[in-house]
């Protein structure tokens, strides 16, 4: 007989290649291999000859593929299916890590906090699947996976397909064969004596006897033959757990063994109201508190519970926030009124694709932005934690001062979009809202509002659809390849330097190219525009030209765009027009007073004009809209430094450096606000960092001759200037970053030379490098008539104090 590896190499192996054999339980047998188009590792799994036997292939494929439209945080997803000379078999992701079964093996019961951790994050897998249909028929440590103590349940949908796809028989078992679906330890009662109408709360009472094994060390009937424990779950009543475990929360016992009651009608009737409890558990064994226990006489339990049942499954299907929320006896004060909205994951995609579910999550966030009551997290915070499977939702709540996240997975592939979307409340880990979309790629529009719609009906909020019927998309186009396009151009506009910037106008282009009509495309190039001269040589003049066309254009067509005045903002300061950028900027923040941006800016622009405390309030209001952003981090930081608020200042930039180590303009503002503070010592240390983290930035290596000649190491900062020279950089190029060094060397005369040059190129460096008004850093020159006549010709002279 063949060996099934030599059949897989034969016969799959233009689609993977096959590493080794994993093993596998009786109802399969598993291998790690890589899927070559993709370049990543699954796990295939092949059905035994045995099985294969009792069942059609082609119904079983059909059947398992509808389990791949499960996508939850808590379940591995299938990837593909088909077949292998008449043998079924599936992928799915290969998980890092190790089993549950593997890990109770090694440790026995596990610690408490742990332990009620993982059985939530089962049951809220449990739940979504149920919710959807699905019911697994075979939980037990083996099929949950373990990844950073992050649990995974595997094998969704594998029971179903079976039991679907069964040559004969249709009683949950395949009777050709003789093998049973499910594991006897952690069987139903219902399951051992075949009974046909097995439904989800089966799995409750596989996942009590879970949490029992998990809780206690051991399943309740551990050590007996296959038919003597199949014979106690149906007539046998297992020892109570706290009996087994005495530090057990009153609740958490109760709750285990209500899972374990012979009759369904008898246990919780959704997985649903495991979760509340168990998340209610979390927060007794972290506080020390208890739960109190239902009042209810036991004679009353069945209808008590079935009652509870019946509201759970209104609530979800009707209103799940609203219902579930007032069922725990909550106030007004706990509606959910801020979200924040998780990077969209890219399932099967290229990296070339991961464009298009980033624009998706921003569309989302624009989407839900236009629901009046609702305050959406900013994307900068909210994509700091793209990738992270190690942050709980409640974590993230905390950090993003949201009360709930939405997270999910987008497919795009062979003309059909494929969208799951779930919004979690980040207090106690419930699903408010979940749903998948379905449909070819040219509905995205369509599918980006029903989830937003879908989110304001779950909230109970209105979502006001911008323009009256008959008016363009709330995207702005109609047109999808122009879209595209404009979602490429995000992209890399988010990734910012000069060659990204470059090819984001390239994007923006084609879409305006695609859409004339297309306002947003042309807000995001206007404000593209309007940043190169931070990142290039390009001119500000052009810059302005160039920006102010672009605004005027989307303004034109959309009024409301505060990226189009934030914009024109931008470019009038690059162009030192300090009124049309003031104008400008408080345009945008009235237009959205939610975009970190504007208030960033505008900030910025109000300590250029020596308004001191009003800068430190407005870069405030920018780090408070958008928490996780390391460089508001430095906005906020610089405009106390500015303002004298050295001990604040300093607070906040360390806060961005634990943020983001790696960014030498957070050390750098972070040394001057040393220095300025009498630090020299500090100053030094943060300054040479500044450096190592930007070696080839030439104004990095000109403020650190300052901090060297501000702090007497004059021998040293000779030496930095000295190297700047050797290594290429020239004072004609480079006027503000070797003007500083010599203000610190005591040489003015040669300091004015340069800054007046400055002004002459319009360099941009004279207002990125420090205010000129205020910064100690010209304190020496600031009241020397040349100095003063650079003030003027900048415009600033009506701010001068």
């Amino acid at each position: 007989m063949t060996d099934l590896r030599e059949i897989l190499d034969r016969e799959i192996s233009d689609a993977y290649t096959i590493h080794r054999e994993l093993g596998g339980g009786g109802m399969s047998r598993v291998f790690l291999a890589t899927e070559n188009r993709l370049d990543r590792q699954v796990v295939i799994k092949v059905l035994p000859e045995d099985i294969a036997a009792g069942i059609s292939a082609e119904r079983f494929r059909r059947e398992i593929q509808l389990a791949a439209k499960l996508q939850h945080p808590h379940i591995v997803p299938v990837l593909a299916a088909g077949e292998i000379s008449g043998r079924p078999y599936f992928t799915m992701p290969f998980i890092e890590g190790e089993s549950l079964r593997q890990k109770l093996d090694r440790e026995g019961e596990l610690p408490l906090s742990a332990a009620v951790r993982l059985l939530r994050q089962v049951a809220s897998a449990l739940a979504y699947a149920h919710r959807n249909g699905i019911v697994h028929r075979d939980i037990k440590p083996d099929n949950v996976m373990i990844g950073d103590e992050y649990a995974l349940v595997t094998d969704f949908g594998v029971a179903k397909a079976l039991k679907a796809s069964a040559v004969a028989g249709e009683d949950g078992s395949l009777t050709t064969t003789g093998v049973a679906i499910g594991t006897p330890a952690y069987m139903a009662p219902e399951q051992a004596v075949a009974d046909p109408n097995v439904d989800h709360r089966a799995d409750i009472y596989s996942f009590g006897i879970l949490a029992y094994e998990i809780l206690a060390g051991a399943t309740p009937f551990a050590g007996r033959t296959t038919q003597a424990i199949l014979a106690a779950h149906v007539v046998e009543t297992p020892e109570p757990i706290d009996r087994r475990r005495n530090n057990l929360d009153p609740s958490l016992s109760k709750l285990v063994m209500l899972c374990l009651e012979k009759r369904p009608a008898d246990r919780p009737q959704t997985a649903t109201e495991i979760v509340s409890t168990l998340q209610q558990s979390e927060q007794a064994t972290t506080s020390g508190s208890t739960i109190p226990l239902p009042a209810a006489p036991p004679r009353n339990r069945r209808k008590v519970l079935a009652a509870a049942g019946a509201l759970f499954t209104v609530a979800l299907a009707v209103a799940a926030y609203a219902i579930v929320f007032r069922a725990r006896g909550a106030t007004v004060g706990d509606e959910v009124r801020s979200v924040a909205v998780l990077p969209l994951v890219n399932i099967g995609g290229t990296q070339q694709d991961e464009y298009f579910s980033d624009g998706m999550s921003d569309e989302l966030a624009n989407a839900l932005n236009k629901i009046p009551g609702l305050r959406v997290a900013s994307r900068t915070s909210s994509y700091t934690f793209k990738g992270r499977k190690d942050i709980d939702v409640e974590e993230i709540g905390r950090r993003l001062n949201v009360q709930a996240v939405l997270e999910g997975t987008v497919r795009r592939a062979d003309g059909r979009l494929r969208v799951t979307g779930q919004l979690t409340s980040t207090s106690d880990g419930l699903s408010i809202w979940s749903d998948s979309y379905d449909r070819g790629t040219s509905d995205v529009f369509a599918v980006q509002e029903d989830i937003a719609r879908s989110i304001a009906d779950a909230l109970k909020l209105r979502l006001i659809r911008v323009g009256s019927v008959g008016e363009r998309s709330t995207t702005g186009t109609e047109n999808l390849q122009a879209y595209d396009s404009y979602l490429r151009g995000r992209y890399f506009w988010n990734a910012r330097g000069a060659g990204n910037l470059r090819t984001a106008i390239s994007h923006f282009d084609k879409a305006i190219a695609g859409d004339p009509k297309f306002a947003r495309a042309y807000a995001a190039r206007a404000i593209t525009y309007a940043l190169l001269p931070q990142y290039t040589d390009d001119s500000p003049a052009d810059a302005l030209e160039k920006t102010r066309a672009d605004a005027r254009r989307a303004l034109q067509a959309d009024s409301t765009l505060a990226e189009a005045y934030t914009a024109l903002g931008l470019a009038s300061v690059n162009a030192w027009d300090w009124k049309m950028a003031e104008l400008s900027y408080r345009k945008a923040t009235a237009l959205e007073p939610e975009y970190p941006t504007a208030h960033q800016w505008y900030g910025e622009l109000l300590y250029t004009t020596s308004r001191l405390n009003e800068s430190v309030a407005e870069t405030r209001k920018a780090k408070e809209l958008d928490p996780l952003a390391p460089i508001l981090a430095t906005a906020l930081g610089y405009s106390l430094v500015v303002a004298g608020r050295y001990a604040e200042a300093l607070t906040e930039l360390k806060r961005g450096i634990e943020l983001a180590p790696d960014l030498g303009v957070l050390h750098a503002m972070t040394s001057l606000a040393h220095l300025f503070a009498g630090d020299s010592a500090g100053a030094r240390a943060e300054m040479e960092t500044a450096v190592r983290n930007d070696p080839e930035l030439v104004l990095r290596q000109g403020q650190l001759a300052f901090v060297y000649g501000k702090t007497g190491d004059r021998s040293k900062a000779l030496a930095v200037v000295t190297k700047m020279k050797r290594g290429g950089a020239s004072e004609s190029n480079h006027q503000v970053a070797f003007a500083i060094a010599y203000l610190a060397l005591g040489d003015t005369g040669k300091a004015l030379d340069l800054l007046e040059q400055a002004v002459e190129r319009h360099d941009i460096g004279l207002l990125t490098a420090a205010s000129l008004l205020d910064d100690p850093t010209y304190a020496q020159v600031r009241d020397d008539p040349r100095f003063v006549n650079i003030i003027g010709r900048m415009g600033l002279s009506p701010y001068r104090k």
